[in-house]
């Protein structure tokens, strides 16, 4: 017998996404209402998508939380409960199994943070990744907004959240590891002007929290600490191999903590230059 969909909406955000949009909805494989919502991309990303099935939508990118709200208010849903994912991301059966059990119970909260496994080079980053990382992923669409912060979004509402225990799968290099320093590039920037607020992506931080019993809001403390501290470049490099153990995650591991430390720095050079007026 054929197990029941789950009453939950599923939207994926995608940009020339074809090398992903197919395993992403084939993960998602018996969800009974399925949408992409595209932004423009010039490769097969459209096509594959609706030959699997997907409602397609198009609206250009502004920001990662328009575009999230965008959906949330026209996007024809069959379900109130909603599930936003990116093309480079996977869910597991586990996880589709506690998403379904938990929105059947009823829950009177605004939405569920879900934590994800970072994959690189074939390995989990378990340490380097920093898990279980949350986002707020499943969500209602009546009781969740979200708001722009730094380059990606934070989620606005007035009721609790819920929180997952299974993760789904985040494949962040699998166009390559030039497009991750091009993407992280644009975002580098993005993050310097939020945290000087010249951007409208810079305010949605509540204070405090970096001794809080919640492991998302003591995250945002620390990061927010770090990121008015010199020497960003080294202070990340020490915290994910020695504090976070990347080391332990082996060679993958260790060339993701440089990673996180040169975008740390790039962050930095946009800092030092906005701040004196000279950002080309």
């Amino acid at each position: 017998m054929k197990a029941e969909a789950p009453p939950i909406t599923l939207v994926v955000l995608t940009r020339d996404e074809e090398r992903n949009i197919g395993d992403c909805l084939a993960s998602a494989e018996g969800f009974d209402d399925v949408h992409v919502l595209d932004c423009g991309s010039t490769d097969r990303t459209v096509e594959i998508a609706r030959a699997l099935g997907a409602r397609v939508h198009f609206h250009p990118f502004e920001s990662f939380g328009r575009q999230r709200n965008w959906a949330i208010d026209h996007i024809p849903a069959r379900h109130d409960w909603h599930l936003h994912l990116d093309a480079d991301e996977r869910l597991t059966p586990e996880l589709v199994e506690e998403m379904t059990r938990e929105v059947a119970a009823g829950p009177a909260v605004g939405g569920y943070l879900v934590p994800s496994k970072l994959l690189f080079a074939g390995r989990w980053l378990r340490r380097a990744g920093q898990y279980p990382a949350y986002q707020v992923r499943l969500f209602h669409r009546g009781r969740l907004r979200f708001g722009d912060h730094g380059h990606g979004q934070r989620e606005e509402t007035t009721y609790p959240l819920g929180r997952l225990r299974q993760p789904y799968l985040h494949h962040a290099f699998s166009k390559g590891l030039d497009h991750w320093f091009a993407k992280h590039a644009v975002y580098a920037r993005r993050e310097a002007e939020a945290a000087l607020g010249v951007s409208p992506a810079s305010g949605g931080e509540r204070p405090g929290g970096l001794f809080s019993r919640d492991p998302t809001l003591r995250r945002r403390a620390w990061k927010r600490l770090a990121s008015r501290l010199p020497g960003r470049y080294f202070l990340r490099l020490f915290y994910m191999l020695l504090v976070r153990g990347a080391f332990l995650d082996g060679p993958p591991g260790v060339a993701y903590a440089h990673m996180l430390a040169t975008y740390e720095a790039m962050i930095d050079v946009h800092l030092k230059l906005l701040r004196h007026g000279l950002e080309p």
